[in-house]
């Protein structure tokens, strides 16, 4: 058992020494981005970008852990109004405490206006996610369709534009 009064004679900073906890510094964060940002496709990540800057609308093939996944690549306000709306209709009525969860959750995935282009680490963001409207996937043959797509730009292996599934 430790005697406290020692540990409260030594100050906070042995605390945290002790728990091993420390906060990141600005060149640990900065190495962290290059070895994730180096891992990114920089055109994808540039036609990310002109999605959710933009407000563009983009026809897509992503090809990822050996499927195929067309859609037309949206931000993530959009992605995330469909669901909002989604669970509006489903759960208002019945579930408001549901429908409250839901909306916060997918309200917290939309990127502030004001978000810089410039993180923290003083280096562009890194967009983590695409998001696809009016989906086929394709496997082996297989087909599914579904109103939306979320998946991480960091696991596509390869991307078309203005590719689509044909019918």
């Amino acid at each position: 058992m430790t005697d406290t009064s020692e540990q409260g004679a030594a100050g906070p900073e042995s605390a945290s020494t002790e728990s091993g906890f420390r906060p990141l510094t600005r060149s640990e964060r900065r190495n962290i981005w290059l070895k994730e940002y180096g891992a990114q496709d920089f055109a994808l990540q540039a036609w990310a970008r002109l999605v959710e800057k933009q407000n563009l609308e983009i026809e897509v093939m992503f090809q990822m852990h050996g499927l195929l996944v067309f859609g037309t690549m949206v931000s993530t306000e959009a992605y995330a109004q469909f669901y909002i709306n989604l669970h509006e209709e489903m759960y208002r009525e019945q579930e408001p405490e549901t429908a409250d969860f839901l909306r916060e959750y997918y309200t917290a995935l939309i990127p502030s206006p004001e978000q810089p282009e410039i993180g923290p680490e003083g280096l562009p963001v890194v967009f983590r996610y695409a998001h696809l409207r009016d989906v086929t996937m394709m496997s082996a043959g297989h087909k599914v369709k579904v109103p939306y797509w979320r998946g991480k730009i960091g696991e596509i292996d390869g991307f078309v534009i203005g590719a689509s599934a044909g019918e």
